[in-house]
């Protein structure tokens, strides 16, 4: 029989949630396709994200993640639904079927959202999670319970794909966080070449805090199964008992590479009985819209399009993330990681990890010559400024872009360099090191550009000297 997913709560479901793995119970009396879409919902979700045909100003709260205005608050689970899809919660004990508890630790990038929904932290300050489970979350816990968390952090917000739900293979959402989580081993998510390990029989482990049938929802559990092949865009997992059910959306599904390091790919999405294996969407079929809306570099090894291209973060990933060995008050990172540089789809990053930070500027002049000081002052971790003055810049020929950022003692800013590629803004160049001082030299083809600075921990006033081609 199909299952049908409610909300863990008893709410006022969107319609989305009605074929998704939330927290809900089995019903074989109500068929997928008699659903009504609810036309509030989706004019909800599509206005989400506006594509613009070129650059406009934009507020750094909400950086490239619309370039014509900031978009919609983000709808409530009660809003706009209609009583038709109210429903009540059943006790046919659906569970991930065939798995385990977690030890403590055990698999620390899943992420409870709110008491309907799991997640996964896939950079210090971005959870990925599915889209049916919407957009309304005021905390998102780490831990092995949620009732008994280990910590929570607020989001700053969540966003939902524009049509993303269970079928379609985009059943994508994101949550920025309000501070970075800087303490959780991430598992980083399969990019690239990497994806060829998708494959019939490859043995993955699935993860979420839905119902189980040895203990209730919001325990944080584990079971490992295989994949079974694919359909479009999205991938089928699980069965034979082993299965993720009602609880368990937006879970993430792992697997283990020929290094012995672990990454992250799959988004728990919709099945059929539990027990009898299920669908899910895969992250890296929705990076480039992740990184757009987060404005942040969430693949260390590659770029959004999946080509290789290692940083200095893709490094000394785990080995052994669900057994981690540690104690929540001890930092939660002591795994197994695995001391090396990643070359899974080419050459290692051979370029300095720990590069010394550039001079501060001169208090009495600038940096470089030819170049405009601009100012400002971040609130903290995950705050940022666009500049220019909040606006881009056109080049009208190719050359060098170079920024000099000075920021407050004690904080660690970074600085980036974007790109108009005609319906997007991309990161072209950047600066992340552990440092109060960044420069970026970009040599650049004509185009529309905007710097970004951005604060992974601290705050203060800064100051950022910018220089564009002739």
């Amino acid at each position: 029989m199909m299952h049908h997913r409610k909300i863990h709560r008893t709410v006022l479901l969107t319609p989305l949630s009605l074929f998704a793995l939330t927290t809900a119970a089995c019903d074989p009396e109500t068929d997928p396709l008699d659903t009504e879409v609810d036309s509030v919902d989706l004019a909800v979700a599509k206005g989400d994200i506006t594509d613009a045909g070129r650059p406009a100003l934009v507020r750094h709260e909400d950086l490239f993640a619309d370039l014509a205005d900031p978009p919609p608050a983000p709808p409530s689970f009660d809003e706009g639904a209609s009583d038709d899809f109210s429903i009540e919660e059943d006790d046919e004990g659906d569970a991930i079927y065939g798995g385990t508890t977690v030890p403590a630790c055990g698999w620390a990038s899943t992420v409870e959202l709110g008491g309907s929904c799991t997640g996964t932290l896939v950079h210090p300050q971005v959870v990925i999670y599915a889209a049916h489970c919407g957009a309304s979350y005021s905390k998102i816990y780490f831990g092995e319970n949620y009732q008994a968390a280990a910590k929570s952090v607020t989001p700053q917000w969540c966003k939902v794909y524009p049509g993303g739900q269970p079928g379609s293979g985009n059943d994508f959402a994101v949550c920025k966080l309000s501070q970075a989580v800087n303490d959780v081993p991430i598992v980083p998510i399969l990019m690239g070449c990497e994806t060829s390990n998708l494959q019939a029989g490859k043995q993955v482990t699935l993860v979420g805090f839905g119902n189980a049938d040895n203990g209730p929802y919001g325990i944080k559990r584990q079971v490992t199964t295989t994949i079974n092949g694919f359909d479009g865009d999205e991938i089928s997992i699980g069965g034979n008992g082993k299965d993720t059910c009602q609880g368990d959306s937006g879970g993430p599904a792992f697997i283990k590479l020929a290094d012995g390091t672990w990454r992250v790919f799959g988004i728990t999405s919709y099945g059929g009985a539990c027990g009898s294996g299920g669908m899910y969407s895969m992250m890296h079929k929705g990076m480039q819209w992740f990184e757009q809306q987060t404005a942040l570099d969430l693949t260390p090894c590659h770029n959004a399009d999946g080509t290789w291209n290692p940083g200095p973060g893709c490094y000394n990933f785990q080995t052994n993330p669900g057994s981690v060995n540690d104690t929540w008050s001890g930092g939660c990172n002591a795994g197994v990681p695995s001391g090396a540089y990643s070359q899974t789809c080419g050459s290692p990053y051979s370029g300095n990890p720990n590069p010394p930070p550039p001079p501060p500027p001169p208090d009495n002049g600038a940096p470089c010559t030819g170049c405009t000081e601009y100012s400002g002052s971040l609130s903290g971790a995950g705050d940022a400024d666009q500049h220019p003055n909040g606006s881009y810049y056109q080049s009208t020929t190719s050359g060098s872009h170079e920024g000099w950022l000075a920021g407050p003692a004690g904080t660690d800013y970074d600085l980036y360099l974007y790109k108009w590629n005609g319906s997007a803004w991309a990161v072209v160049a950047k600066a992340e090191t552990a440092s109060t001082n960044e420069t970026v030299k970009y040599n650049g083809t004509a185009g529309y550009y905007a710097w970004l600075v951005e604060s992974y921990s601290g705050s203060g006033a800064y100051k950022v000297w910018i220089k564009k081609p002739n």
